[in-house]
């Protein structure tokens, strides 16, 4: 590879990374950071408004939702949860397969949050639509307690 286009896949991996790519959709600055429990307690202050959170992916037929843990998705606390629609998966960069393996894991989700939607039967508490950005979420003690 000569020396230019080595120069020109630099400047293009450099600019790759500043803009804030990912292998999971690249990240919307306005999306507002908080929590799944005060999104659920307080939906009107975020209605029609992109937002980033994280919760326990469930992906089964029918059931598409976030949940605040493990333990509410095992016993279908339907109110602890949102559902999630419009997975964006060319946004996202993922097969649906790839996105189907998340089920069950911690996931961060950024979308648009729509309180009078409430999923399959009206049994969650919103809804995330237009997902551009679904990826696993891990920290290192997550890590160790998974081995």
């Amino acid at each position: 590879m000569n020396k230019r286009k080595k120069t020109i896949l630099t400047s293009i991996l450099f600019w790759l990374l500043l803009s804030g790519f990912n292998e999971y959709g690249k990240p919307n600055q306005d999306a507002i950071d908080l929590s799944l429990i005060n999104l659920i307690a307080t939906p009107e202050k975020y209605h029609n408004k992109p937002v980033r959170v994280i919760g326990v992916a469930n992906l089964e037929f029918e059931s598409h939702k976030l949940y605040i843990n493990k333990e509410d998705r095992t016993y279908s606390v339907f109110k602890s949860a949102v559902c999630l629609a419009g997975i964006d998966l060319e946004a996202i960069g993922k097969s649906e397969k790839e996105i189907l393996a998340l089920n069950g894991k911690h996931v961060l989700v950024e979308g648009v949050f729509n309180k009078d939607r409430n999923g399959h039967f009206g049994m969650s508490s919103g809804c995330i639509i237009n997902i551009t950005r679904f990826m696993p979420w891990e920290t290192e003690k997550s890590k160790k307690l998974s081995k």
